[in-house]
């Protein structure tokens, strides 16, 4: 479990007491639950903010469908999500009657990686993606080159975040048209940095995470190029912009509890996240957006709406 300041993070972000599992967000002053996609950019504004601030925040990081729930149940303020909150979630919220802004603060790609000692591997297509990570290739796909025959004779080994992630979800519904669902051979990580340390490790292994987190955590590791039709694309700020990387681009969310407004501590700090969202974003390895729709969000979050 690892402590820092007054956010908390770890693999299950609780502690045990004698009558069960207690989430530490109970009694701070701002309660934050969501993606670790988004982990370095909530935890750098948070420490920031505290340099004049003695609200105390919390923040658990165990992926986006848990603090998405956390939102829906009134156990979270403010949720931090790398993808959009879907139907059921929504209707989760809509029974509890609990009412949300959503408010985008990033884009972000999802990098496909490989170890930098992969020098067979030029770039993949789409295709060639599903057929590396779709469920029905477990045992069926299981060398480099059944993925193109041009490529090494060598074992395939596939790293990815869990199915708690709104990373999996966004990649397995871009790439496998199967939103969550992942080869019963993937070795699975909560924490991108475990991820990109496997694939550093291992030269015959392949895995995606969030370009924020390659970016922060770059390891023995290269993003591979994909190629959606128009030529080999390697994701980056420019390619995101341009839309050359558009089918594994994203947007990333901070989901705010209507009522939670109430409370000026979540207004000050959700106020000061959205005024300084460029620098967070880039700071974060992400992309930032238009320095209207920062405005725009910080109007919503102090107008309560």
């Amino acid at each position: 479990m690892k402590i820092c300041g007054t956010y908390l993070r770890s693999a299950s972000a609780t502690l045990f007491f004698v009558f069960g599992l207690i989430s530490t967000l109970a009694h701070a002053d701002v309660r934050i639950s969501g993606s670790d996609t988004e982990e370095n950019l909530i935890t750098t504004a948070i420490a920031q903010y505290q340099r004049g601030s003695k609200s105390d925040i919390k923040a658990e990081f165990r992926g986006t469908s848990v603090g998405l729930k956390d939102l829906c149940k009134g156990a979270a303020d403010i949720v931090p999500a790398s993808n959009k909150i879907q139907a059921d979630q929504a209707k989760a919220c809509a029974d509890k009657k609990i009412s949300y802004l959503e408010l985008p603060i990033a884009y972000d790609a999802v990098a496909v990686i490989v170890n930098k000692s992969n020098n067979w591997a030029n770039d993949l297509t789409m295709a060639e993606l599903k057929s590396i990570f779709h469920p029905e290739s477990f045992s069926k796909i299981t060398r480099w080159n059944q993925v193109r025959i041009a490529y090494n004779d060598a074992p395939l080994k596939i790293v990815s975040p869990d199915t708690k992630s709104g990373t999996t979800m966004f990649f397995t519904e871009r790439v496998n048209a199967m939103r969550g669902f992942l080869r019963g051979d993937s070795t699975i990580f909560s924490d991108h940095d475990k991820i990109i340390d496997a694939v550093s490790e291992d030269i015959n292994a392949i895995g995606f995470v969030s370009l924020g987190a390659l970016v922060e955590h770059k390891g023995n590791v290269r993003p591979m190029p994909v190629n959606f039709g128009k030529g080999a694309v390697i994701p980056d700020a420019s390619s995101v912009l341009s839309g050359a990387y558009e089918p594994l681009t994203r947007l990333l969310y901070v989901y705010i509890a209507q009522s939670a407004l109430a409370k000026p501590e979540v207004t000050a700090f959700a106020s000061y996240l959205f005024e300084n969202g460029d620098r967070y974003a880039r700071f974060s390895g992400f992309v930032p957006l238009a320095a209207s729709s920062y405005i725009s969000s910080a109007r919503r979050i102090k107008a309560g709406q």
